[in-house]
């Protein structure tokens, strides 16, 4: 444990720097004064502290997802803003730094929106927004400064994340599906390909209650890492698929408690995985996550984390050191302004 970082009903951080300067911002969708229509935090690291100290904030309502992107040069930052009590029928909005600040940049209509994700294809960019009300994800391609509809998806499915990637300079889409009418939390989880002008399906993965999907490669293997949050429990095993070559196959199952989102990040030369898990069916919201360590053939635990709902995490280094950030969502009676939290390697 490093540092307590004040937030409020955290689901997302993300990790970015400007001008040499680390950020961390937080989206808040909960907050026990407020409600969902609660702040959202962007904190900045004071390099002679090493500690973060809140830089700004940003009105938010029921924020789900904050992502980080640079385009020629300018600096973005959106927000999924979910619900507000009312309704769902919110603009997710994109936020453009304007050398001290960010600012209002661009409204995007969205229908519950849990998540977003930036990607390439040929240096073109395109943003995934997941609509779980809608059971669709919209792609949008950046176009004379601004990011216009390209593709509707069905999802099949209430889609809660989704995660872009390449295999032999091909690339694919995955989304993270929640349940369905049919199948409810057991819904499949689902892969697109692009096909040179548009993302088609590919294949459908078993999950159960999928919040959350993540790619990476170790050594050239392409993974998919989907943290299932139920089906008739919380207490229920993650799946990561592994791509054989022509389709995603099951790799390993890893016992996870309500798991919210994975990290993978590279410390030491080491791959390492973190899973965010927000409730145990027998301990409530002040559970542990998990670090896991590839060791060749498999994830192996590797440390527990004591974490408050822990929804979202992500990793990064300074003067040679590794840090971990944890967005903590709620503890138990259900207090939503808990802190988040940065934890240091030693």
């Amino acid at each position: 444990m490093y540092q307590d970082l004040p937030t409020r009903g955290a689901r997302a951080v993300e990790q970015f720097s400007i001008n040499g300067s680390l950020f961390l911002a937080f989206a808040s969708q909960y907050s026990n004064a407020e409600g969902y229509n609660t702040d959202s935090f962007i904190y900045k690291l004071n390099d002679s502290t090493v500690k973060f100290s809140h830089y700004q904030t940003i009105d938010t309502t029921g924020a789900v997802d904050i992502e980080y992107i640079t385009i020629t040069d300018k600096h973005y930052l959106a927000v999924a803003n979910r619900l507000n009590g009312a309704t769902h029928q919110l603009n997710t909005v994109i936020y453009r730094w304007n050398g001290h600040e960010f600012v209002t940049f661009q409204n995007i209509p969205t229908n519950s929106a849990t998540s977003l994700n930036f990607f390439e294809i040929l240096q073109e960019m395109f943003l995934a927004v997941t609509n779980a009300l809608a059971n669709s994800a919209v792609i949008y391609k950046w176009k004379d400064d601004l990011f216009e509809k390209f593709q509707e998806i069905g999802t099949e499915g209430s889609v809660h994340a989704s995660t872009a990637f390449k295999i032999n300079n091909e690339t694919f889409i995955a989304f993270a599906n929640y349940d369905n009418s049919q199948q409810g939390y057991a819904a499949h989880s689902i892969v697109f390909k692009w096909s040179g002008n548009s993302f088609v399906k590919l294949q459908s993965l078993q999950t159960y209650g999928a919040m959350h999907v993540q790619s990476f490669s170790i050594n050239g293997d392409t993974f998919l890492a989907f943290a299932n949050e139920r089906s008739h429990q919380y207490n229920i095993d993650s799946f990561i698929y592994k791509w054989d070559g022509s389709k995603f196959v099951l790799f390993q199952s890893i016992p996870t408690r309500r798991a919210t989102a994975w990290y993978p990040f590279v410390m030491c030369g080491q791959t390492f995985l973190g899973v965010a898990n927000q409730m145990d069916d027998s301990q409530g919201f002040n559970t542990k996550s998990v670090i896991y360590q590839y060791s060749g053939q498999q994830f192996i635990q590797y440390q527990e984390i004591s974490t408050q709902g822990a929804s979202d995490m992500t990793s990064f280094e300074y003067n040679g050191h590794t840090y971990l950030a944890i967005a903590n969502l709620v503890s138990n009676g259900f207090v939503y302004n808990a802190n988040s939290a940065l934890y240091k390697w030693i």
